[in-house]
């Protein structure tokens, strides 16, 4: 009797077994975690920023300066790279804290309205607002910079229309009193030799 009972359970066992299905539906519908921001990823987006902080450099100097005087003097072209990766790591500090801004919202708007969530959103944003600051700081520092630059190349080197006037002329200065001294002589001169010439016609 008791044989027959373990025969029969586990055939009701064998039986309740084979009518599951092989497999279950909605397993296979697991949400997907977010993908983390690899390192090769954070290589790319940094030399995209860079690539805008040269861009933008190249502009700017090219209205103040020509290309060959950009090409002439290393000191010039030091001075660029400098400003390009100081300004790539703004810009790239900028979107760093754009995409935390993006991110915390998200989270805030999923429903976790806690006090230190919306503490840390306005860190965030303080912070973003520090980086726009610098980033217009040093963007004024780097324009006034190129002026300064094209003006010092003017009266100390000069281009070549410059120093094509200055072989006719004969005028050589080292400064901007010094340049309106010598104009003002060669402007006199001008005029004793004119005065000369009708006195002589008469």
């Amino acid at each position: 009797m008791e044989d027959n009972s373990k025969d029969k359970f586990r055939d009701s066992i064998g039986d309740l077994l084979s009518e599951l299905p092989d497999e279950v539906p909605g397993l296979d519908d697991t949400p997907e975690l977010p993908k983390v921001r690899s390192e090769n990823t954070q290589a790319v987006a940094l030399t995209k920023a860079k690539s805008k902080a040269k861009k933008v450099m190249s502009s700017l100097l090219k209205f103040y300066l020509s290309e060959e005087i950009i090409a002439e003097h290393e000191y010039i072209q030091a001075k660029s790279n400098l400003d390009e990766y100081a300004l790539g790591m703004l810009i790239r500090q900028m979107e760093n804290s754009e995409i935390a801004i993006s991110s915390l919202m998200d989270i805030i708007n999923e429903g976790d309205v806690s006090p230190r969530m919306f503490e840390v959103l306005s860190d965030l944003q303080r912070t973003l607002l520090d980086i726009i600051k610098s980033q217009t700081m040093y963007m004024v520092a780097i324009e006034e910079n190129a002026k300064k630059t094209s003006r010092d190349i003017d009266v100390y080197h000069g281009n070549s229309e410059s120093n094509n006037n200055k072989k006719q002329s004969g005028v050589k200065s080292r400064g901007t009193k010094d340049l309106m001294r010598a104009l003002q002589e060669t402007i006199n001169e001008e005029d004793i030799q004119d005065v000369d010439s009708d006195e002589n016609e008469e």
